[in-house]
């Protein structure tokens, strides 16, 4: 029997390389993606239909439940806007729509619901998080909300009648990141020539490539895993290689203003995953960091090159220089 699978959220960060990974993992598979009333055109996949949905709307949720009957939902549809989503009233918002998706679900005899989560539900005291061990006290409003909707998917009562589960996302890095967030800072800084602002690279971060997530999720979904899973590689990396990976990259080594941000006392030294619970699903990240640090550099440079006039201006010299070499 054709999978009905609908994931809100799609047209994201996470969301096109999830229905890419969706349409190459799974079997026989009919994906409904959900995209927002002012998101642009989607992309178009062989076994994608998309739909136009306001799921804050509170009559949404149910209206597509009971035309489209999935056997599967993946929810990844939240406040994402850089900056202000940890503190977004709009976070209540979607705690309610995502309570209402979750009573759809349920009504329509949906048989797996996997919520996407965030290492935000944790306190972030730093160090070593594992499901169940770590104390889920979360200090910000976008926190409190996606813990808030995890015990709502984790109560036995739901569970009864259908399988739930939260994958908890960590840092995150890949192709489409909003340009504000670090690593496409960093990228934009240096294709730029310019040292930028940032704070301490002295922190430690469990960094994973979004196409190597979105094979995570998907194997969470085909697994019989409940309650929350973290999704993340398991391995911290100092943000220092990271600077300088991409510096050397870019050919600029020691160039960026490290430091010259004030990093938040609170932010913890150490953070980062403990993936036992995932690895019962064989999935394991596939893209190494140096690898997908390259990949997203070269990302960085084709948009710009694309949309930004002095970058465009920049490329087309070096090609010609290029050209005028090889007429030699």
């Amino acid at each position: 029997m054709t999978r009905r699978i609908l994931v809100t959220g799609a047209s994201g960060f996470i969301g096109r390389p999830l229905l890419a990974a969706l349409e190459a993992e799974l079997g026989p598979v009919t994906i409904h993606a959900v995209q927002s009333l002012s998101s642009p055109p989607a992309h178009t996949r062989k076994n994608v239909i998309w739909h136009r949905a306001d799921l804050l709307d509170k009559d949404a949720p149910h209206a597509l439940v009971a035309e489209l009957r999935p056997n599967v939902i993946i929810h990844a549809a939240w406040t994402t806007a850089h900056g202000t989503f940890w503190t977004d009233p709009a976070n209540q918002k979607w705690l309610s729509a995502s309570l209402r998706l979750m009573d759809a679900a349920l009504h329509f005899g949906c048989q797996r619901f996997v919520n996407l989560g965030s290492v935000a539900e944790y306190h972030r005291d730093g160090g070593r998080m594992i499901e169940g061990v770590a104390a889920e006290t979360p200090v910000t409003p976008y926190g409190q909300a996606k813990l808030a909707f995890t015990k709502a998917l984790n109560k036995p009562a739901v569970q009864r009648r259908m399988m739930t589960a939260t994958g908890r996302v960590f840092h995150l890095y890949g192709p489409r990141e909003k340009p504000e967030r670090l690593i496409p800072s960093i990228c934009r800084a240096l294709i730029h020539k310019q040292k930028g602002s940032f704070g301490s690279d002295a922190l430690w971060r469990d960094y994973l490539h979004v196409s190597d997530l979105a094979r995570a999720i998907v194997a969470l979904t085909a697994s019989e895993l409940t309650g929350p899973v973290n999704l993340a590689s398991g391995e911290p990396v100092r943000l220092s290689q990271i600077f300088n990976r991409l510096e050397e990259r870019a050919g600029l080594p020691s160039f960026l203003a490290r430091g010259s941000r004030v990093t938040p006392v609170s932010e913890p030294i150490f953070l980062f995953a403990d993936t036992l619970k995932m690895s019962s699903t064989k999935w394991r990240p596939t893209i190494t960091l140096e690898d997908g640090l390259a990949m997203t550099y070269t990302w960085w440079q084709r948009e710009l090159a694309r949309t930004d006039p002095a970058s465009r201006s920049a490329a087309q010299g070096l090609r010609n220089g290029l050209l005028k070499q090889a007429a030699r």
